[in-house]
């Protein structure tokens, strides 16, 4: 019983991986931009290092000669000769040049703390700017129950639900019996259930929005391949299909030609190219690909995923399918929202 548990909960635990959030997503900008803060800080601080000991130097060096001075006789004395006079003024002299030296290393020395400062604070801004998106997705997939076992209700303090009086009580610094004396703090006769969530499902095309549609199927011979950037005219789910206009020829007036098309042969384009609500494709995933300077989805494979410019995505690299010569196939960049997953591989 024991090893069959361990392999449930090891299955489930695959499962919880496949869907779970991975922060390199939302660091890897955060890790870019910081690659070289170590070095910058060690270079200020190393500097810093040197100020102090040469302030440390100097200021030694000016009490040696605060001292000397101090033992010479005075200017206004009649023992003074005129010897001790100029020695007096040129001791004077080299003091006065030391305390501006050192106001000068001393101010030095602060800019490069406020220098310090700065990258600092600018870093962890950057951070949190980063994290922002990976907090919001880890929100939005704890609503959507991706694993009943570890849903979080809402009466826990993790949901922003009130702390029990124990850990209220730990919190506000209290000493407290665990019931020894019967002073405990009343804990819950039973655990609160868990939440019980249905896995979000992906709103289907709306009215307005652009799909890649097959109008070859319904304007040509069965099978026909003929994929269009086309616009959402309206959706007829007691149908299973879509009416939808080719984007060139949309118009306020809507006076352009529609297609009725079935369910099947309508991809949703993505609504927007940010990380967290996109797919993106690796390298020799088929994918349908909107050819540049075109309205026109074309067969294509991915040579390079889309990179990711901060929070969204940029173009993908891909290799089109006819699209070469002697020299072989070229590859072309395409924007992130002008790509899907081809439907043979759906």
């Amino acid at each position: 019983a024991q090893a069959s548990e361990a392999a449930r909960r090891s299955s489930r635990g695959h499962a919880m991986a496949s869907t779970a959030v991975n922060p390199l997503t939302f660091l890897e900008k955060y890790v870019e931009v910081s690659s070289s803060l170590p070095v910058e800080l060690q270079r200020v601080v190393h500097t810093i290092k040197d100020i102090d000991e040469r302030l440390v130097t100097l200021k030694k060096e000016t009490q040696d000669r605060v001292d000397k001075c101090l033992a010479m006789p005075s200017a206004s004395s009649r023992q003074a000769s005129a010897d001790d006079i100029d020695a007096t003024s040129k001791a004077r002299h080299e003091i006065e040049k030391n305390h501006v030296d050192i106001v000068q290393l001393s101010t030095e020395k602060v800019r490069l703390a406020h220098i310090a400062m700065e990258m600092i604070q600018f870093n962890i801004g950057a951070l949190d700017k980063e994290l922002n998106p990976f907090t919001q997705e880890m929100k939005e997939r704890n609503e959507a129950g991706f694993e009943d076992e570890f849903a979080v209700d809402a009466d826990t303090p993790a949901a922003g639900g009130a702390l029990d009086p124990m850990t209220m009580a730990f919190m506000s610094g209290h000493d407290f019996d665990l019931g020894t004396h019967g002073n405990a703090p009343p804990m819950p006769a039973q655990a609160p259930q868990k939440k019980s969530h249905k896995k979000k499902v992906p709103l289907p095309p709306q009215p307005g929005e652009r799909v890649a549609a097959n109008i070859g199927e319904v304007s040509g011979d069965p099978g026909a391949q003929e994929w269009i950037v086309a616009v959402v005219v309206a959706h007829k789910p007691e149908e299973g299909a879509y009416e939808v206009m080719d984007a060139d020829e949309e118009s306020d007036d809507g006076s352009g030609q529609v297609y009725h098309i079935p369910e099947d042969l309508v991809i949703a384009m993505p609504r927007s190219a940010l990380c967290r609500e996109g797919q993106n494709f690796l390298p020799g995933t088929a994918v349908l690909a909107v050819y540049p300077m075109t309205t026109t989805f074309y067969r294509a494979v991915v040579v390079q995923s889309a990179r990711k410019l901060g929070s969204e995505y940029g173009d993908f690299l891909l290799e089109f399918e006819d699209d070469g010569d002697a020299d072989g196939l070229p590859q072309r960049p395409v924007p992130y929202m002008h790509v899907v997953k081809h439907p043979q591989y759906r």
